[in-house]
């Protein structure tokens, strides 16, 4: 049987008269262009229109239904009605998926096709690896927008409730897209193989699309409420580790896994619910040796805050990869330096986590980042302009001192922050335990 969101969304999306009219406009914009590029100078070619035409339905309005697919249904206030329903969280994400861009993916593909046949026409070559690179293109950006309002959907971030989410990834994917007719001869080394441009580009999309509908299934099980232990975001980081150091020959692997790690910690951290109840919720299952039940209930973050450390200790022991981003001399070549990244870490998710357990946890995220500036960043500089450079380096170790005044530092840092951190735990959570 056809999926019922598949379904409804294919009925609010098409009509008698949408399937008629995208047709014929398309229709009629590729005449007329044809036309003026057979009759008039300096006229587009067909299949560069088309191209562009796919990214304005697909890639620009497609992200934009796919977003509001998720926060029609917050806006209307239908979502409890989604999760109370017997779909599993796999069908209701590729209903969404597929379902609510299908009038897109309808004009899109008319483009496609008016692409491959100019294309062959006109003695073209890549024509199938670069349609199915837009293809993928088209499911990587949808599945990263549904993805992220799924996971952000009950933090109080305004611009998820304004469909803002959308145009983020629009934004992003223009930064960050590779030419895609050019450089058709160039070869890309990864992983010390040889790909031709065009073939490396599509599997590129490939990966990425793939990780993107995973992750949008991810984010589906956690708005449905369906507990699963956060296995998903350490291995997503550890695939994007692999794929970003193929670039370098895999020579920077476990650096670039560290700063990723850290990277998408601290996404998840200002982005997730991290209040008190919750963290009650997860000790005591400690308490009771329910691991299983510990793990369920375990936000994201700390998955990739664990891989920080394990990142950490083996540059540690391999002493041999070099930074891939330039540092001062006398830490560039430093094993302590990864450890001591990894402890600063640890320090603001415990000031994060400080603040969230307050009785105004709402704005923590707000709240430490402009602590974070100014322990990081006003006080280190107040105390070089004062010439005082011993508390600069406790400030900010990064910049100053020895491998190991570094590290002492930051560890003396991360105790510091985890002693706060039990303070305010005793005072909120066991005192909670007290009153009930």
């Amino acid at each position: 049987m056809i999926n019922p969101e598949f379904k409804r969304n294919l009925w609010l999306q098409f009509s008698l008269h949408r399937l008629i009219a995208m047709p014929a406009i398309l229709g009629l914009v590729f005449f007329t262009l044809s036309y003026a590029a057979a009759n008039l100078p300096g006229g587009l070619a067909l299949d560069s229109v088309a191209l562009i035409l796919f990214g304005g339905i697909v890639c620009l309005w497609g992200t934009r239904n796919a977003s509001s697919s998720v926060i029609d249904e917050i806006r209307d206030k239908t979502w409890d009605q989604q999760r109370m329903s017997a779909l599993d969280p796999w069908t209701m994400t590729w209903g969404k998926l597929f379902g609510a861009t299908a009038f897109n993916w309808y004009g899109g593909l008319i483009c496609l096709a008016v692409f491959a046949v100019t294309a062959i026409a006109g003695g073209r070559s890549m024509t199938l690896s670069a349609g199915l690179t837009l293809l993928a293109l088209g499911i990587l950006m949808h599945a990263a927008t549904i993805a992220l309002n799924l996971h952000l959907m009950r933090s109080d971030i305004r611009a998820v409730q304004r469909g803002g989410i959308a145009w983020a990834v629009v934004v992003i994917a223009v930064m960050f897209a590779p030419p895609f007719r050019s450089h058709t001869d160039t070869v890309i080394q990864w992983w010390g193989t040889g790909f031709a441009y065009a073939s490396f580009l599509l599997g590129s999309m490939v990966f990425l699309a793939t990780l993107a509908v995973f992750a949008a299934w991810r984010s589906m099980n956690s708005a449905l409420q369906i507990s699963t232990i956060p296995w998903a975001w350490p291995l997503g980081c550890c695939l994007l580790a692999a794929y970003l150091a193929g670039f370098a020959d895999g020579t920077g692997l476990l650096w670039i896994g560290l700063l990723l790690a850290m990277a998408m910690t601290y996404a998840a951290l200002f982005t997730e619910e991290n209040n008190i109840a919750l963290w009650q919720r997860i000790v005591a299952r400690i308490e009771a040796g329910n691991w299983q039940g510990f793990l369920r209930n375990l936000p994201i973050w700390p998955s990739t805050l664990a891989l920080s450390f394990c990142f950490a200790l083996l540059l540690l022991v391999n002493n041999g990869q070099i930074p891939p981003i330039e540092l001062p001399p006398r830490f560039a070549y430093s094993p302590l330096l990864a450890v001591t990244l990894a402890l600063m870490l640890l320090r603001d998710c415990c000031v994060y986590l400080f603040f969230a357990f307050s009785r105004k946890g709402k704005r923590a995220g707000a709240t430490t980042i402009l602590y974070l500036a100014v322990i990081n960043g006003l006080l280190p500089f107040m105390a070089r302009v004062l010439g005082l450079n011993g508390l600069a380096i406790f400030f900010m170790p990064l910049h100053f001192g020895s491998a190991w005044t570094m590290l002492g530092i930051a560890l003396l840092h991360a105790v510091l922050a985890l002693g706060l951190l039990n303070w305010r735990w005793r005072q909120r959570a066991l005192k909670d335990d007290t009153a009930s």
